[in-house]
């Protein structure tokens, strides 16, 4: 009698602690990578030295991403990007590259120029995702963003005219350690 419940309490402690390492990396009530919105006296997060991160880029090689792309490569990350402007369908193909960022466990995903408007649940689902594995994402100048502020750290805006922009590089490191930055961002590329 004394083995059963011994057993059952072992099988008992074995369920809980996989309930435990399934759960969400996703903070509650913010996005991730956007929790240090609201406490900004908390001390900064600090790397591993010779830590190298990948951020995924998913967009083309033309235009703002492309620039994004040369300036993170320039300040170190290791940039993977994924060019969908030539598939038949863009919105399916951003979709699947969000979910492939994801299997890959990259520091960050910045999603360019898209119309998250078109189909929502899909988008939804692929956010949903990158949040449950504990990745940020970043929209760089987005036709529309999705309704919940949770499922994206922030949104950026490339303006190299602007004197007062942050360098993306320096906006994305904020972003993947979690330290306090706005939600709309105004970046530039240029160093």
């Amino acid at each position: 009698m004394g083995n059963g419940i011994i057993f059952k309490v072992a099988v008992g402690v074995c369920c809980a602690l996989a309930v435990c390492a399934l759960a969400s990396c996703a903070p509650k009530g913010a996005a991730v990578g956007d929790t240090g919105a609201s406490r900004p006296d908390d001390p900064a997060h600090v790397d591993s030295p010779g830590e190298t991160r990948t951020v995924a880029v998913v967009g083309s090689a033309n235009g703002a991403d492309g620039l994004v792309e040369e300036a993170l490569d320039a300040d170190g990350y290791k940039v993977v990007l994924t060019p969908v402007d030539a598939a038949d369908d863009a919105g399916d193909a951003r979709i699947q590259a969000v979910r492939d960022a994801v299997g890959r466990n990259v520091s960050l995903i910045v999603i360019a120029g898209t119309d998250m408007s078109r189909q929502p649940d899909r988008w939804r689902d692929a956010l949903r995702l990158a949040r449950d594995a504990g990745i940020p994402v970043v929209l760089l100048d987005p036709v529309s963003q999705p309704d919940d502020d949770e499922l994206f750290a922030a949104s950026f805006r490339v303006n190299d005219r602007m004197m007062d922009a942050v360098p993306v590089g320096e906006a994305v490191r904020r972003v993947i350690e979690d330290e306090p930055h706005g939600r709309d961002v105004i970046v530039t590329t240029l160093h």
